[in-house]
C-alpha cells in the first residue's frame, strides 16, 4: 500500500507539464528535457488541443496507441483561458518508450489529475469572491494590517513593493473592488470603532491610534463611512450597553 502511494507521488512529480495561454503558446514548463521538448508527441498534442471543443475541462487523449496526454483547461484569475498539458505518458507497461516517457497506472493518473485540479482551483482560479490573487495586493493588505496606526500613503506602499503606482492602483481596485485609499480608510475606521467603545479613551487618542494625526479629518472620514460622527457612535454604543 505504502509502495503504491510513493510510486504515485514520484510519478506525479515526474510527469512533464506545459502551461499554455489562450493562443496555445507555452508560458511555463516543468520536467521537459531536451528529448521531449521538441518531440513529435508534444507538438502533436498541442495541435490536437487547437482542434478540441473543450466540452469537458479535463480530458485525456492518445497521440498513438500507447502515448497519451491529459489537458486541464481553466480560466486564470483575470478570466483568460489557459491550459495545463500533462504528458507525454504511457499506461502501457510494455511500452518501448519508457526510457523517455513516464509510465503510469490508471489510479496514478487519476491521482495526478486530482492534485493538479486542486492546485488550479485553490491557487490559480478566481472562483472565490474573497480570494486575493495578486501578491502585490496581498502584501499591501498585510502592510496595512501591520502599520495602520501610522500614516500610510500609496507612495509608501509602492515604495515598499517596488511597483509602479498606476499599475498597483489598477490591480488593487480590480482585486478588491475599491481604491486603495478607500480600503485603507475603511480598515482604520473599523479599528477605531473598537477604541471608541472605551469611554476612557479620548477622541484625539483614538484618532492618533489609527494613524490620523488630525482629529477633525478623522471625524470627517468616520462620518463619511459610517454616517455618524465618532462621538455619536460612542454615545449610541454606550446607550445599548446600559
Amino acid at each position: 500500500m505504502i509502495s503504491n502511494i510513493l510510486t504515485n507521488f514520484f510519478n506525479c512529480l515526474a510527469v512533464p507539464i506545459l502551461v499554455l495561454n489562450y493562443k496555445f503558446e507555452t508560458i511555463f514548463t516543468y520536467n521537459h528535457d531536451s528529448k521531449i521538448d521538441d518531440s513529435f508527441y508534444t507538438s502533436k498534442a498541442i495541435e490536437e488541443l487547437k482542434k478540441s471543443d473543450f466540452s469537458s475541462n479535463t480530458f485525456s487523449f492518445n497521440i498513438n496507441h500507447d502515448i497519451s496526454f491529459t489537458c486541464i483547461s481553466f480560466n486564470h484569475y483575470d478570466n483568460t483561458k489557459m491550459y495545463l498539458l500533462m504528458g507525454p505518458y504511457t499506461i502501457n507497461e510494455d511500452s518501448n518508450n519508457t526510457n523517455v516517457i513516464n509510465t503510469l497506472t490508471e489510479d496514478g493518473l487519476k491521482s495526478i489529475i486530482k492534485l493538479h485540479s486542486y492546485i488550479i482551483d485553490n491557487h490559480i482560479c478566481n472562483n472565490k469572491s474573497n480570494k486575493i490573487n495578486s501578491p502585490f495586493v496581498n502584501h499591501a493588505i498585510k502592510y496595512i494590517e501591520k502599520n495602520y496606526a501610522h500614516e500610510i500613503s500609496i507612495d509608501d506602499i509602492c515604495k515598499e513593493l517596488n511597483v509602479n503606482k498606476c499599475y498597483f492602483c489598477s490591480v488593487f481596485k480590480k482585486e478588491i473592488g475599491s481604491t486603495f485609499i478607500n480600503y485603507l480608510n475603511n480598515y482604520k475606521i473599523e479599528k477605531s470603532k473598537e477604541l471608541l467603545k472605551n469611554p476612557n479613551i479620548s477622541l484625539l487618542d483614538v484618532s492618533l491610534s489609527v494613524g490620523y494625526n488630525n482629529q477633525s479629518y478623522f471625524s470627517t472620514v468616520f462620518k463619511k463611512i459610517t454616517s455618524k460622527t465618532p462621538l455619536e457612535f460612542r454615545d449610541e454604543y454606550i446607550k445599548t450597553k446600559n
